[in-house]
């Protein structure tokens, strides 16, 4: 049976051949709405390189996508127009490609989802995902919780490692659950243990400590005296991190839109370094703090009455990758010049 298996054309085409993976829910809806093969080839395919890229975006010639799913051009054009009418997709020319003038750039596709779907996708059961914690670390788990040992007496720590074997956020659980069981007085003497990279600790005369929790916080001391390290039985996230904003960044689509913007607009100064201010302004500078279309808006506005300047606060050599724009951009300028000498 195993050299069966082995040679199976089937078992070969499953572990070793690349396949694809579709969303049931969206599939069902495409079925009900009568879209017919050829559009769906299309769509599968701008969906499955969006989402390798990470950002539904995808830049695939047209002939090339009538080789890959086997149609001539005209099909794939009503396709797109089909497509684009259901709003599964939106697609953006990002301009004139200078490296061939006789031709466009190749369109920027993003694949969406419908309203509808949107609306409806709770109704849909999702997959079962079974948790993958190890069998040992919920019985260390119980143990330290379930244990009702009286304290006889509590010899010096170990140098051992108390919770060895566990993963970061094992460990966390378990120091945590400790921590948690110190009375006012042993909360303060642990903390103090910390900053002070001490291994000494007095516990209560009524403490809620077995004698085998004693020695895990005893151990754990041991080892933070002697070398130290930031506690980690914090249960409560640090202000820093919650209120640290996110950056924000502007999508390839976006990207593609303000470029074709820029050219049509035949700036006077370097395209790219235009480029490079309006999406420093957008993503970190004054217009941050509106929306990504209305301070795209705003930018371009500004370029088209000529009333657009370098941001103040913009540093002199911040760079942000930008994809092909730069060179697009560059060279554009240079046939521009050309052009009009």
């Amino acid at each position: 049976m195993s050299k069966e298996s082995a040679c199976d054309p089937r078992d070969v085409l499953t572990r070793q051949k690349y396949f694809s993976l579709r969303p049931r829910p969206l599939e069902q809806w495409l079925w009900k709405q009568g879209v017919p093969a050829s559009a769906e080839r299309v769509f599968w395919l701008h969906w499955q390189e969006g989402m390798i890229r990470r950002d539904w975006c995808s830049e695939i010639g047209l002939r090339r996508v009538a080789t890959h799913c086997d149609l001539d051009v005209s099909s794939v054009t009503r396709a797109y127009q089909l497509l684009t009418k259901l709003g599964l997709i939106r697609r953006q020319d990002p301009g004139r490609d200078p490296a061939r003038p006789f031709e466009r750039a190749v369109t920027i596709t993003e694949v969406r989802m419908p309203l509808e779907l949107v609306q409806g996708l709770n109704r849909y059961p999702d997959r079962a995902r079974p948790e993958q914690v190890p069998a040992s670390s919920n019985a260390v788990a119980t143990t330290a919780m379930e244990d009702t040992e009286p304290l006889k007496s509590v010899g010096p720590a170990a140098s051992r490692d108390p919770f060895e074997g566990m993963c970061g956020r094992e460990r966390m659980r378990a120091l945590t659950h400790l921590v948690n069981l110190m009375s006012a007085a042993e909360r303060r003497q642990y903390d103090d243990a910390l900053r002070t990279c001490d291994s000494k600790l007095t516990f209560d005369a009524d403490t809620k400590f077995t004698a085998t929790q004693q020695e895990k916080v005893l151990q754990f001391l041991a080892i933070v005296g002697r070398k130290p390290m930031m506690p980690i039985a914090s249960a409560a996230p640090s202000l820093a991190t919650e209120r640290s904003p996110k950056t924000r960044r502007l999508s390839v689509f976006e990207l593609a839109r303000i470029r074709r913007a820029i050219q049509q607009e035949r700036v006077q100064r370097d395209s790219a370094e235009v480029l490079r201010e309006v999406v420093w302004s957008v993503e970190e500078g004054a217009l941050s703090r509106f929306a990504s279309l209305h301070a795209v808006r705003i930018a371009l506005k500004k370029i088209r009455e000529d009333a657009w300047t370098r941001p103040n606060k913009m540093p002199p050599n911040w760079s942000r990758a930008l994809g092909n724009a730069d060179a697009h951009l560059r060279e554009s300028a240079q046939v521009d010049a050309c052009s009009t000498a």
